[in-house]
């Protein structure tokens, strides 16, 4: 459960968690300790900052299942997030450019700022003791531009995000392609497509029933104990179920034979 925890971490948090520290240690300046935070979160970025069509720029609608509304994205790494969220468990909806928060700015004016996504889900994932849902606005940015010039202004824009989400009990987070662009992500695009087949009730019934009575299993024991349906029906079946939640399995690992699955 510990490592679902540690998958929300995002950018901000361990942005304000390197300046909270930067400004506790004593034997460094101000200037070397914040030399040393950026150094640690920009260690993967994107390179130069200027707009590439095919890259940062796209626009479209990502669909996600067969019963859900689609999702507008406006780059590809809030697509890759998108997609990420779907197969993140305990989350419960996504969506796009959800509010406006007005604010006024350090000399006054009034600003406003729409974070890009609303995600929803629940609290028992967050291992939180309270029931119900939890709701985060979040923000995606690549970490060269976090790092930029325009820094200080995106930290004004994030304080004043977070403090809204707050005063509403939400949460505020801020997710690069660090957190985004992961191992789980691709498991996530991998499983995808399989969201959109046709249940196959009998071998779906069976396969839960199988699992469920010995907690964890692989694909191979399922199919080889599943002796009515075929080694690819079972597979297929799987794979469907994880993909739709029903079923979990470390994101880590290959989707073969021997992956171990549990409910």
């Amino acid at each position: 459960m510990r490592k679902n925890k540690d998958l929300w971490v995002d950018w901000l948090t361990k942005y304000e968690t390197e300046t909270q520290n930067m400004r506790l240690g004593e034997n460094y300046s101000l200037a070397e300790s914040l030399f040393e935070t950026l150094n640690d979160i920009s260690a993967e970025t994107r390179g130069a900052r200027e707009i590439r069509p095919t890259d940062r720029s796209i626009t479209g609608l990502l669909k996600v299942a067969p019963d859900q509304p689609q999702i507008p994205f406006e780059s590809s790494l809030e697509r890759d997030f998108a997609i990420l969220m779907t197969g993140r468990r305990g989350v419960f909806s996504i969506e796009a450019q959800p509010v406006t928060i007005r604010y006024l700015d350090d000399l006054g004016k009034e600003r406003t700022y729409t974070p890009d996504f609303l995600i929803t889900r629940y609290r028992h994932e967050l291992e939180q003791p309270e029931s119900g849902l939890h709701t985060m606005l979040v923000e995606i940015k690549y970490t060269s531009d976090l790092n930029g010039k325009n820094q200080p202004t995106l930290l004004q824009k994030f304080k004043h995000a977070k403090q809204w989400a707050e005063f509403k009990g939400w949460s505020f987070s801020v997710f690069t392609e660090k957190e985004i662009r992961t191992s789980e992500l691709e498991r996530t695009r991998e499983l995808l497509p399989y969201r959109f087949l046709e249940s196959e009730t009998p071998i779906e019934r069976a396969v839960y029933l199988f699992v469920r009575r010995h907690k964890v299993t692989t694909i191979r024991k399922i199919a080889d104990a599943l002796h009515n349906f075929s080694a690819e029906q079972v597979h297929t079946e799987v794979l469907k179920m994880l993909a739709t939640h029903q079923l979990f399995a470390d994101y880590k690992s290959r989707l073969d034979a021997d992956l171990s699955i549990y409910l």
